[in-house]
């Protein structure tokens, strides 16, 4: 009987563990509204707000000109020429990092302080090997 206790609550402990791991509530939500309004500021032309949302690494990849020169952020956006994918169809947190995936593409995050931020936008998944993201850093 205590046997069965024990491996009952061992049970329960690791299915909490696995659910926590997979990220609802308050970080996946505000993940996921990091990632819309990312979005909302491209679509809005509001450069300088999506730049903000942007992770440090992330930021220094789109100042990179395609020629290996220094450009601004914003020009560096607006030669991605990011769509609005729509709405998200779902968002899991993985305790510093979350993934927001749209239906043509995915958009990966990190906790920085309090606030999420953009590592990798307009990523699209390729089988077996890793995605390819039109927006990312180094």
């Amino acid at each position: 009987m205590l046997r069965s206790l024990g491996l009952a609550l061992c049970t329960a402990g690791l299915l909490l563990a696995v659910t926590a791991c997979g990220g609802s509530g308050p970080a996946r939500d505000g993940a996921e509204e990091t990632a819309e309004s990312f979005y909302a500021a491209l679509e809005n032309g509001d450069y300088a707000r999506a730049c903000a949302m942007l992770a440090p690494a992330t930021l220094e990849g789109v100042q990179q000109s395609e020629n290996g020169g220094d450009q601004d952020c914003a020009d560096g956006l607006r030669e991605v020429s990011l769509q609005d994918p729509g709405e998200p169809l779902s968002a899991q947190a993985f305790g510093r990092n979350a993934q927001v995936e749209f239906g043509s593409e995915t958009v990966f995050l990190t906790l920085s302080s309090s606030n999420w931020k953009v590592m990798a936008a307009g990523c699209t998944a390729r089988g077996d090997r890793p995605y390819s993201c039109r927006v990312e850093g180094d």
